[in-house]
Parts: C-alpha cells; sequence; structure tokens
C-alpha cells in the first residue's frame, strides 16, 4: 500500500509541468501527505483543470461524509467492476502531482522518486458527493505491480501517466478497453530510492527535512 508522498516541486516548476491546466487555487508544497488529507488532482471538464480533493475515496452512493480513508489505493486487478471504483475509472480520471511517494520496507522508510528527479503523474480516479448542498470531493490512487527498480522494495508502486496518453486518460469519452490498456507498470531503469526518516510515518510530519537521505552506518558485521 502507499499511503505517503509529497509534492514539493517550486511554484514555477509546477505551472511549467501543466501549462494548460487552469488552476483554480494557489499551489501548496507539502513533503508528507496522507490519507484524509486535501491535495491537488487534475481532471478534465470543459477544459484542464486542478482542485484539492481528500486522499481517499468516497463513493458517490455514500449516505454520509463520514471518510475512514480506506479507499486510499484502487488495485488495478478489477478495478472495472468493483462497486466503488466502477463508475469512476469511467467517468472520473484524474491525475495526482507528485515529486515522490514514500514506502515502509522492514522497519525503515524510503522515498522512491524518478532518476532525473521529474514530476510524476499517478493515475487516480475521484468522486463527489454532493450532501446539504455542499460537495465532498475525494480521490484514490491506482496502484500495479513494482517495476524492476522497486520489486525489492514493495509489491505495489502507483500506476504512472506519461505526458503522451495523459490526454486519452482525462478525456471522458475514452472507451474503457482503451483506459485500462493506459494503466501500466512504469518503464524501468527511470527510479530510485533512499532511506528517510521515520518521521514520515506521523501524521502532521511536514518539512524538507523528510527528503533527505538517512545514511546507514556500516559495521564490523556487514562487512563478514
Amino acid at each position: 500500500m502507499i499511503n505517503r508522498y509529497s509534492l514539493a516541486v517550486t511554484q514555477d516548476k509546477f505551472i511549467k509541468s501543466y501549462p494548460a491546466v487552469d488552476k483554480q487555487y494557489a499551489y501548496k508544497k507539502s513533503y508528507n501527505i496522507s490519507p484524509l488529507q486535501k491535495s491537488c488532482i487534475i481532471y478534465k471538464a470543459a477544459q484542464y483543470e486542478m482542485c484539492y480533493a481528500v486522499w481517499g475515496l468516497l463513493p458517490h452512493f455514500s449516505k454520509d461524509s463520514s471518510n475512514a480513508g480506506n479507499l486510499y489505493n484502487a488495485a488495478v486487478e478489477g478495478i472495472s467492476s468493483k462497486a466503488s471504483y466502477r463508475i469512476p475509472i469511467r467517468q472520473s480520471r484524474c491525475v495526482i502531482p507528485a515529486d515522490s511517494y514514500y514506502t515502509e520496507y522492514k522497519g525503515s522508510w524510503y522515498r522512491v522518486m524518478r532518476r532525473d528527479r521529474s514530476p510524476i503523474q499517478m493515475a487516480g480516479l475521484y468522486d463527489i458527493v454532493t450532501l446539504n448542498q455542499s460537495y465532498y470531493i475525494s480521490f484514490t490512487m491506482i496502484t500495479v505491480g513494482p517495476n524492476r527498480d522497486v520489486a525489492g522494495l514493495d509489491q505495489r508502486m502507483p500506476a504512472v501517466m506519461r505526458d503522451d496518453v495523459l490526454e486519452a486518460w482525462l478525456d471522458k469519452s475514452t472507451p474503457l478497453p482503451q483506459v485500462m490498456e493506459l494503466i501500466k507498470v512504469a518503464e524501468n531503469y527511470q527510479w530510485v530510492y533512499y532511506p528517510v526518516s521515520d518521521d514520515v510515518a506521523t501524521v502532521g510530519s511536514n518539512g524538507p527535512e523528510l527528503h533527505e537521505e538517512i545514511k546507514s552506518e556500516r559495521t564490523l558485521f556487514d562487512l563478514v
């Protein structure tokens, strides 16, 4: 499960990454986004737009706005038939901007990112619940199996959209078979990771120090 990620690129870099997006809200940096927190997503209506939504899908058929945050990941396997996802995968697809994500392995946390440190466009689904004349917008991150770069670290990784398929992914008229073909495991030999502070696990912990690599100390036992 992927339950932490970051979006901390500069304002200029963010704008350059999404020049066609009508940015309704000011961009906000975050070094540690966790379920039930708000973060930006990009979707297409009449044009490409950005909004802030809660991470953790609350399906449109929900009777109230109480969100346990359990649906923060949507495994691609069976996604087109599961009750919470079968309509969003057809009508409400989005991109989740990020610069890295975190994963825990054997009690330690790691930051995973592109080798060239370029922004990541993670595939997502969003839904809108209308209650008491107000809108509650939430999203989930689609996950796939790992590529070679991270296979030794985790069994899942976010599905990532390339620039050349972004339009088809966000277009509501794209047929479902084509949509499913767009969800692929990320390219090999383009991802790196390194250990970071365990503070990533703390909700509310948010600062540039979370991006810093933790240097491990080698002992005599490591040399045997």
